[in-house]
């Protein structure tokens, strides 16, 4: 072996080691991190300053359906285009982009935090919102769905983000910080469909989109103060746990900083590691998520027109407000949820409440809005917060962005599968059931998996098995309690 041989591999045992001790201080520097910022007091503040954001997020969202007899006479001069058509295509497009780039800002977020991605997102929404405007100004269909088309981008990555913001500030109560986004999520729609129309009234119909844009802007305010507060936490524990690891050495604030950038990867070998559990839940939050949107936001107009005669439509307003009633049970199911901790057992009965809602909604609409809301708001706190559970926090970004991708992907295919059957209620109404019942199937699995993982899904994957899955003490595995666990779900089922 000649001297260059010897030099090379002396080199590359130094880089081994290097990574191996980078490797164990970000590791102890992630934990000691979560454990703070679990421990702050300054957590609650973070949560009320940065809710604001999803309030204007959703009333953006909304105001097509808002100003849709505004658009319709606007449009009614043309008769180029099919005003119907061309209104639904707001939403699909708004879907069908959700259907991939949610999955490419949780992988950027993997890579570069939080924050940072989180501020991309919200100028992309106001973008959006601006570009829609301007379409609607100049009466350009093109414009407004290239603006639906941001928007939707920005919404639903800004959702996935927030959840992984919050996630370790309140990781042990997550199901609760999850309801109060669902139902202030709700609030911005209602918004929405309230004031635009007010807006328009005492202004024009420019100024009432414009608000939007106002709105956002003072919820990210508010967001940026939350951020001050995050990496001010964040400083803290980078110092102390460095000094804690290295106490002789002279750190300074900036090679932390380089240091703990390797904690994001953007490495899609990820997906091939992902426990069983978490496809699972892909698949139900997919299915569930079809049999109740699409109700509400592609077919509700149909049925109600059946349903009633046209004195006596149901108006968006009534939709919204009736959606909302449902949505106050959150306040009952977050702490359900948190501290009842057998989600498998709460999954099946989502399901099972959203197929008596759509029965219930046959004969009586404004009954059915309620039970379909109370189902759909327990299967997403039950969701949402299990992939928390059972994801390594490095990875919530792809695991959140495969979540609301693959469910928009589903979603843009549906009114063109309502379409076959023609549209009618009864054929709407097979349709919706038959996803459910689909739903129901992957809930009955999900249980089985919960059950043969020791309830994984509330983190309570039983001490005593991480003892003898890895021959650590008692003692040591009471510490490491939420490593031992996430590393045994990474390996491949």
């Amino acid at each position: 072996m000649n001297a260059q041989h010897t030099e090379f591999i002396e080199s590359y045992i130094d880089q081994s080691n290097n990574f191996s001790k980078t490797k164990l201080i970000d590791k102890t520097v992630q934990n000691n991190g979560i454990h703070m910022k679990q421990q702050s007091i300054l957590r609650y503040l973070v949560l009320f300053l940065s809710i604001w954001i999803i309030i204007p997020s959703f009333y953006c969202f909304d105001q097509p359906v808002a100003i849709y007899k505004t658009l319709q006479q606007l449009f009614q001069e043309d008769q180029t285009i099919n005003f119907d058509l061309y209104f639904a295509s707001l939403y699909i497009i708004y879907a069908f982009g959700n259907a991939f780039f949610p999955l490419f800002t949780g992988g950027m977020r993997d890579c570069h935090g939080d924050r940072m991605i989180m501020t991309y997102i919200v100028a992309i929404m106001i973008m959006g919102q601006l570009t829609f405007t301007i379409g609607v100004y100049f009466k350009s269909f093109l414009l407004m769905i290239l603006g639906r088309l941001l928007l939707g981008c920005g919404i639903e990555s800004l959702l996935p983000l927030w959840s992984s913001f919050l996630a370790p500030f309140f990781k042990n109560s997550i199901s609760i910080v999850l309801s109060i986004l669902q139902l202030f999520s709700q609030i911005g729609l209602v918004l929405s469909i309230y004031l635009t129309p007010i807006i328009q009234k005492q202004y024009n119909l420019m100024i009432s989109l414009m608000s939007g844009i106002v709105f956002i802007l003072v919820g990210y305010i508010l967001l940026c103060l939350g951020f001050l507060i995050d990496k001010k936490l964040e400083n803290e524990n980078y110092l102390s746990s460095y000094r804690q690891l290295q106490p002789s050495s002279d750190i300074i604030l900036t090679e932390d900083t380089k240091i703990i950038n390797k904690l994001y990867f953007f490495k899609f070998k990820d997906f091939k590691i992902f426990p069983q559990m978490f496809w699972l839940l892909l698949a139900f939050n997919s299915m569930f998520f079809c049999s109740i949107v699409t109700l509400v936001n592609v077919s509700i107009y149909i049925m109600a027109s059946v349903l009633f005669d046209t004195n006596n439509q149901i108006e968006e307003l009534d939709i919204a407000l009736f959606w909302m009633l449902g949505c106050l049970s959150l306040f009952i199911i977050g702490p359900l949820v948190q501290y009842f901790t057998y989600r498998r057992y709460l999954i099946i009965v989502s399901v099972i409440i959203i197929i008596i809602g759509h029965i219930q909604y046959l004969t009586s609409p404004h009954i059915g809005l309620i039970i379909l809301a109370v189902g759909y708001c327990l299967s997403f706190v039950c969701t949402w917060s299990a992939i928390i559970y059972i994801i390594k926090l490095k990875s919530f970004g792809k695991a959140f962005g495969l979540t609301v991708g693959f469910q928009n992907l589903i979603f843009v295919f549906m009114p063109f599968l309502l379409d076959v059957v023609n549209r009618n209620i009864m054929g709407t109404f097979k349709v919706l059931i038959s996803f459910s019942l689909f739903a129901l199937i992957l809930a009955i699995q999900i249980l089985v998996e919960d059950i043969r993982c020791f309830n994984i899904l509330d983190n309570k994957l039983a001490p005593m098995q991480f003892a003898k899955m890895n021959n650590v003490s008692n003692e040591e595995n009471n510490n490491n309690d939420t490593d031992l666990f996430a590393e045994y779900l990474e390996k491949p089922q």
